[in-house]
């Protein structure tokens, strides 16, 4: 889990990056994969509930503000094939450059 984000969305962001190893900037826009001003408003309404989408090749749990987690998909991200010295083409990240 990534601490110091400001908003739910840049926890996500942050997570992700931390996960796959790709600059946050690079990731694919989140608002593809999930709506997030109303996740942003059921979180801010400290509703107890548990959301989960798929984005930049990982499934995405929600749980809270500061609860996020991201799991690659295929446990095959950007930063292990470069550590394995394969072609980052070949991760599965879901999304296109």
């Amino acid at each position: 889990m990534t601490a110091n984000a400001d908003t739910l969305t840049e926890t996500i962001v942050l997570e992700l990056s931390d996960v796959t190893g790709v600059d946050p900037l690079d990731l694919p826009p989140l608002y593809d994969a999930v709506d997030v001003d109303a996740l942003q408003q059921l979180f801010d309404r400290g509703n107890d509930v548990e959301v989960e989408f798929a984005v930049a090749g990982c499934d995405v749990i929600v749980r809270g503000r500061d609860d996020v987690t991201a799991t690659p998909t295929s446990g095959r991200t950007p930063a292990t094939l470069r550590a394995e010295g394969e072609s980052d083409a070949a991760a599965p990240t879901g999304f296109q450059d």
